[in-house]
């Protein structure tokens, strides 16, 4: 189909009906409200006949029926209902216009929504479009807004020139230039602007078009006899230029600095900075008798019987177009030459079958108004003739302007692109507020986009027509009704190359345009069962895949398509999928269409003859395409998945049913384990159906019902729901339920302890782990839990209370108690293992390991050393033990003493019950005589009996130590109140320094540890090995004699001690009582002084205040009782005297180191 770059649409069928039905008061007044007509309704949908719409008149002059060539003539008779600027005055007046003498249009302009119109008979129409607020209604009207009488007589008009820039407009009539006010067409006095008389012809300058110059001037070149003259036009008119012209001019166009003009003899090329014009061709001639009757001739008659007819127009800047030929009728070498700046020919050339009467550039494209009534389009870049539209003789083209647009109804394109929601047959209901509010909406959306600029004008004898850009959906649509799709789509895809990313009319416009022709293509397609190139141009087509989905009859569900967002359907596109149908009824029409004469025989065979297997492959490849489609449709809205969108909905539920019917396990687990927007019930039914019971788990997670998850789970490790998807079932559960989900609607707390216990059946490891690392843990009855443990073994009950004593750090005596009572089961349970000897090689290996008589040897203590030999699973369970025993001080020491005792030789651990239980002197009759632990004892009495040693890093044998999981996120500030918590009870717990110890707290400390050491002393001295207790006593006094009293030691110490071996023990014990002695003495000097001091401001005070004198009928001033005997006190401020303790009461007496500030005492028998 040839390309059409333009058609043509009546705006206005008749002038001279539309002026005669006003009858006006003066030459210059606006008609009555009365001659103000409505336009009619645009048609908004595609369901009218073709008979009604060509009855009804054309949109577009040159409408066309399919497959016809562009040179096909115009309808023969204008529309009897023109569209959108049509029926300007409708009802004419026959007998009105008979009495009127008939004009005709000379020249015409337009300008947003106005149109002016110059007459043969010297006046000027003023036509104006209205816009409507009402949106069911066309959105413009037009009316007949003046009539300008120019005041020349009869005399026709020229041309009318639009200055928008200066908001002015310029005539020329009778070789008379006059200026009028821009939009209403008033006369400008000419006091402000005088008339300009003796005028050939003017231009103005192309590339000011949408410009003013900086001092808000745009400029006229104006052509006289034999001068040009440069006008600049603004609040008024200033000459800035007048060249002389000999041959003068009358045809003359503009572009910058370079001027094209035509004389009687010549075209010719002017710079304006250059003195010389530079001649091009001749001008062409015309014999006066084939000229128009209204045509002056006087002027440019030289005595021949020929008249020049000049005919130029720019094209861009430095490049001017020229006609040359001859103008008579029979002439068929009427040519077009391009110019440039220079005079020099460039490009080819133009030819056209007849001698244009006007020119209208819009690059590329130039249109020629012909006397053989045909408008002819070519493409400047490439000089073809693209396309011929013929005009209807009575038409009588007179002329062609450009000018800078009027806008006009396309009734074809609001045809196409009308839109309204889409719900199906069985889904009808009345219309709410929203879809009637969306349906206005899409109309003035379509009124928007149906109403386009115009900037050529053509017009005849008493018609006007705009010359508009074919929309593109009219020519697609037209190649698409005859099957060229390979056409039609490449003429769609080059549009859509050219869109912008700018936001306006005009691309939204063609994005429409663009989403029509690609809808409907894709569904012809869909139709000759091309599914893949069918479903690919639908996307292309942003088509709502709901509609897609619903050809599917099994994957699609009626209520989707009642949904928010609403599914919106050109009309055109709607009715064709009417046609369509079901994919089913699209291969059975296919199957019809190739096969029918085998259709029949197979239906009387076995199913699978040919014909059938045929229709399963056509549906498997429909299916397919499907699948693919909305995979690419899918990511086109990956921003709205997951947030309940309608139409993400209806894709992923279509998706997963295609999956489990293609059996696409692996992609099933894709689509449910990132976010989905899947039917729940939908496809529950499908996974259940197809015993996806794992998959329709993976559902319920993705949609966070997760106590439907861990259900369906255990059934299926349980074997009541087989599936083998489901690996490392146990592993999943419990992850599950360490999930960080503190919603109860999801998953609550009951559920959670429900399926843990379940877990603990089957694994009981992963499930205290459960019960210790859940975030909500700290909200488990802990006593309960405890309770239901004990059948599940002594290790469960452990690993659970080691969280509550280690990591909740419980102050519950029976917590601490129950572990170390466990931990001493672990023992015992190891002891039946060993033989009974092995712990005494312990002891033998610790005594062997040590040298107590060498000082500064490999000192340490027996917990150290079972610490550095953890070989056995036995000394592990001890160390763990002892940690507990040394760190805890809430556990019942005696329950321990009595399990610890059943179980024999566990020596070091009874040393530290010994100790809670303040029976040092046993501990360390153990610590020094069974252990010789002698570093250990010494620990034993720094510490006040709490601990023997530290505890080593313990290596497990059971794996990882559990650590608690994070607490849920969304109690951040509960948790970090929590944990502020811990961190005062830790501080609280953690020993005292002395500077933060009472006074009596420190001496009660040194008084018990100087008891320890004193009883250490004692038991080194009863060693029987002299240099052992030669070694060790010497070392105890040399270390820890700050403890020991020198006169309690001295007395301990055999006489037969050489006093060189107490030598260091004396002097430190000596120096420091000296050192105390002193300090005693510096402080009681320092006590002396400071009593004088206060003694002698006291004395000063006494002064100040002065006597107070008190005697029997002295009354305080607070209780008004008598002071008797009692001991007063004198407000010095004001001389008060007041009871001590009413003084107190009053806030007089304030206590400070003991002392009173700001009081005065005395006694009653003081006078």
């Amino acid at each position: 189909m040839p390309f059409t770059p333009y058609t043509l649409q009546t705006i206005l069928p008749s002038v001279t009906s539309s002026v005669t039905s006003t009858t006006p008061t003066s030459n210059n007044t606006t008609p009555s409200e009365e001659h103000q007509q409505q336009q009619p309704s645009p048609p908004t949908s595609l369901s009218s006949s073709p008979a009604q719409s060509s009855s009804a008149g054309s949109s577009f002059f040159s409408r066309r029926l399919p497959g016809s060539p562009p040179s096909s003539d115009v309808s023969k008779s204008l529309p009897a209902s023109p569209s959108r600027l049509n029926n300007l005055l409708s009802g004419q007046q026959q007998q009105a216009f008979a009495n009127v003498t008939p004009f005709s249009i000379d020249a015409a302009e337009a300008w947003d929504t106005n149109l002016y119109l110059g007459t043969s008979d010297g006046q000027v129409l003023h036509f104006t479009l209205e816009e409507h607020g009402k949106a069911q209604e066309v959105p413009y009207a037009s009316q007949l807004e003046n009539k300008i009488n120019l005041g020349f007589g009869r005399k026709p008009v020229e041309r009318i020139l639009i200055l928008p820039q200066v908001s002015k407009a310029v005539v020329l009539c009778d070789s008379t230039l006059s200026f009028y006010s821009l939009p209403f067409f008033d006369p400008i006095p000419v006091s402000l602007i005088p008339q300009i008389k003796g005028v050939a012809c003017f231009s103005h300058d192309v590339a000011e078009e949408g410009r003013i110059g900086e001092d808000g001037t745009i400029e006229l070149c104006i052509v006289k006899r034999r001068v040009l003259q440069i006008l600049k036009i603004g609040e008024l008119v200033q000459m800035k230029k007048e060249l002389p012209l000999p041959d003068g001019a009358i045809a003359i166009v503009r572009h910058s600095r370079n001027l094209c003009l035509a004389d009687i003899q010549n075209y010719k090329l002017i710079n304006l900075q250059l003195p010389n014009p530079t001649p091009l061709i001749p001008t062409p001639q015309v014999d006066i008798s084939s000229s128009p009757p209204s045509m002056t001739t006087s002027m440019l008659s030289t005595g021949s019987q020929k008249v020049p007819r000049p005919v130029l127009t720019v094209i861009k800047q430095d490049e001017f177009l020229v006609v040359s030929g001859n103008v008579s009728p029979n002439n068929d070498t009427t040519i077009g030459i391009f110019a440039d700046s220079q005079g020099s020919p460039i490009r080819g050339t133009l030819q056209w079958s007849s001698y244009p009467k006007a020119l209208c550039v819009e690059y590329p494209y130039i249109g020629a108004l012909l006397r053989n009534n045909t408008i002819e389009i070519h493409n400047i870049l490439d000089q073809k003739l693209l396309q011929t539209i013929r005009l209807d003789p009575s038409f009588e083209p007179r002329g062609m302007s450009f000018g800078h647009g009027i806008r006009v109804w396309m009734e074809g394109m609001a045809q196409r692109l009308s839109r309204r929601p889409w719900s199906s047959s069985v889904n009808k209901e009345g219309k709410d507020e929203d879809e009637e509010e969306l349906r206005l909406q899409l109309r003035r959306q379509v009124a928007r986009f149906s109403t386009v600029p115009a900037r050529i004008l053509v017009y005849g004898r008493e018609s006007v027509m705009a010359q508009i850009v074919t929309p593109l959906v009219v020519q697609v649509d037209a190649l698409l009704d005859t099957k060229n799709f390979e056409e039609a789509l490449d003429m769609a895809d080059q549009a859509r190359n050219t869109l912008s990313a700018e936001n306006n009319t005009h691309v939204e416009r063609m994005q429409s345009e663009l989403d029509y022709i690609y809808q409907k293509a894709g569904l012809l397609l869909l139709q000759e069962t091309l599914f893949e190139d069918a479903f690919a141009l639908l996307s292309k087509g942003n088509l709502d895949p709901r509609v897609v989905i619903y050809l599917f009859g099994d994957l699609s569900q009626c209520s989707w398509l009642a949904e928010t967002p609403s599914v919106l359907l050109f009309d055109g596109i709607r009715s064709l999928l009417d046609t369509v149908g079901k994919i089913e009824d699209v291969v059975a029409r296919t199957m019809k269409k190739n096969y029918s004469p085998h259709l029949e025989e197979d239906d009387h065979q076995q199913r699978s003859s040919p014909t059938m297997e045929m229709r399963k492959v056509l549906l498997k490849n429909a299916r397919e395409a499907l699948e693919r489609y909305l995979t690419v449709e899918r990511g086109k809205h990956r921003t709205l998945i997951g947030k309940g969108n309608a139409v993400c909905k209806a894709m992923d539920t279509a998706l997963l049913k295609l999956y489990v019917g293609a059996g696409e396990d692996q992609s099933i687990y894709t689509l449910l384990q990132r976010p989905n927007d899947c039917s729940l019930e939908e496809c529950a039914n499908t996974l259940n159906r197809s015993k996806r019971y794992y998959a329709l788990s993976v559902l319920y997670q993705s949609k966070q019902l997760y106590e439907k998850v861990l259900e369906i789970w255990t059934k299926i490790y349980s074997g009541e729901l087989p599936d083998t998807q489901f690996t490392d079932g146990l592993g999943q559960i419990k992850r599950l339920l360490l999930r960080d989900i503190n919603d109860d609607s999801q998953l609550s707390l009951t559920t959670i302890v429900k399926y843990t216990w379940w877990l603990m059946d089957n694994a009981p490891h992963d499930g205290v782990e459960v019960f210790i690392r859940s975030p909500r843990a700290n909200e488990m009855d802990t006593d309960n839990i405890l309770g239901k443990l004990k059948k599940y073994g002594n290790e469960a009950v452990r690993t659970y209370l080691e969280y509550l004593v280690l990591t909740r750090e419980s102050e519950q005596a029976i917590h601490h108690t129950r572990l170390a009572c466990s931990y001493v089961r672990d023992v015992k349970l190891e002891l039946q293992n060993v033989q009974g000897e092995e712990m005494q090689k312990l002891v033998d290996g610790f005594k062997q390991s040590i040298h107590p008589a060498e000082i500064g040897g490999h000192d340490q203590t027996f917990v150290a050393y079972l610490g550095r030999h953890q070989q056995t699973e036995l000394i592990r369970r001890r160390l763990l033990l002892i940690r507990l025993l040394q760190r805890s001080s809430l556990y019942d020491p005696e329950v321990l003493f009595q399990e610890i005792s059943e179980a024999g030789s566990l020596k070091i651990e009874i040393v530290i019950l010994y100790g809670r239980m303040k029976k040092h002197e046993e501990a360390l009759q153990i610590l020094i005589h069974e252990l010789e632990d002698f570093v250990g004892a010494e620990t034993y009495c720094v510490t006040n009996g709490q601990s023997t040693g530290a505890v080593p890093d313990i290596i497990s044998v059971q794996g990882p130590v559990v650590t608690p999981a994070r607490t849920s996120s969304l109690n951040h500030h509960k948790e970090k109140e929590r944990s502020l918590k811990k961190k005062k009870k830790k501080a609280d717990k953690k020993p005292k320094s002395l500077s933060s110890l009472t006074h009596e707290q420190v001496s009660q400390q040194l008084n018990e540890r100087r008891q320890l050491f004193s009883m250490l002393l004692k038991t080194y001295l009863a060693i029987k090995e002299r240099q052992l207790m030669l070694v060790r006593t010497m070392h105890l006094l040399t270390t820890q004699g700050y403890y020991l009293d020198i006169l309690e030691t001295l007395q301990l110490i055999p006489d037969d001690w050489p006093i060189q071996t107490l030598q260091d023990f004396l002097v430190h014990s000596l120096r420091r009582s000296l050192q105390e002695k002193r300090e005693g003495e510096i402080v009681v000097g320092l006590s002396r002084g400071e009593n004088l001091m206060v003694g002698g401001q006291l004395i000063d005070i006494y002064k100040d205040i002065g006597p107070t004198y008190v005697d029997s009928q002295s009354e305080c001033q607070r209780c008004h009782r008598y002071l008797g005997i009692n001991i007063v006190v004198r407000d010095h401020k004001n001389g008060h005297l007041l009871h001590l303790q009413c003084a107190k009461a009053s806030g007089l007496i304030i206590p400070n180191d003991n002392t009173t500030t700001s009081i005065s005492t005395t006694n009653t028998n003081t006078t």
